[in-house]
């Protein structure tokens, strides 16, 4: 049984059509990459399983259990946690109630969350006073922070909307190292993202969107060798 899969989901947004009847299956411990050019339905799709934005039509199955339409809150008590493209900070609560509230609304709420948010900030790399108010950090220290955030849930299923963007090439490998660490420990992921580099460093399976329509999945070198591949990324940063 897969971990999770998509049944002909499709998502509609009146007249047009963002994701057109995709079917994936993703098996426990996996990390699956969702690439695609800009306005391919990437992020739309990943709204669909989490339940961000229902599906129009078609079916979410998560761990054998139909969750078609089940509102976020209901996935992260499933076990599924989410980073965002744009992160979504509360800007007057430092990085550790950040986190914090991570914990408090995940699958095992704790009274004193404290010493697990502070060991989640230090697991990913935080390294900024934790008693910073998030709307004082920038852009790739809130992207640390949202990443803890999402495993304080305590979830067994993560997926990250464009992590690695921004970051610089000197920290991409240890950002490479920290996903796979995470993954190790018994997290499957899905991953969208548009540097390359580290879609090959992390992913054993590649499902590529164009126009919302899967145009191929499999192996990353079969993928990324595959010619609707090249030709959905003409003029976009080299795919190798």
């Amino acid at each position: 049984m897969p971990f999770l899969e998509t049944q002909h989901v499709t998502k509609q947004f009146g007249g047009l059509t963002a994701v057109n009847d995709v079917s994936i299956q993703i098996q426990k411990g996996q990390v699956f990459g969702l690439i695609g050019p800009n306005g391919a339905g990437k992020t739309t799709f990943l709204n669909c399983i989490t339940g961000v934005g229902a599906p129009t039509s078609g079916k979410v199955m998560f761990k054998g259990e139909d969750v078609t339409g089940f509102a976020p809150y209901k996935m992260a008590q499933r076990g599924m946690c989410r980073t965002f493209q744009i992160v979504q900070p509360f800007n007057d609560m430092s990085a550790l109630e950040n986190v914090m509230v991570g914990i408090k609304f995940g699958r095992d709420p704790q009274d004193h969350a404290e010493d697990k948010a502070a060991a989640l900030l230090d697991e990913v790399g935080f390294d900024m006073p934790k008693e910073t108010l998030a709307g004082n950090l920038n852009t790739i220290q809130l992207k640390y922070m949202e990443l803890a955030r999402a495993l304080a849930v305590g979830g067994d299923m993560l997926l990250l909307d464009e992590v690695a963007s921004g970051l610089s090439p000197g920290e991409l490998p240890e950002f490479i190292d920290l996903v796979l660490r995470i993954r190790d420990r018994g997290m499957t992921i899905i991953a969208i993202e548009h540097v390359m580099k580290f879609m090959v460093g992390i992913c054993d399976t590649l499902a590529v969107l164009q126009f919302g329509k899967l145009i191929a999945q499999g192996s990353v070198q079969d993928v990324l060798s595959n010619p609707l591949v090249t030709e959905a990324y003409l003029g976009e940063e080299d795919l190798h």
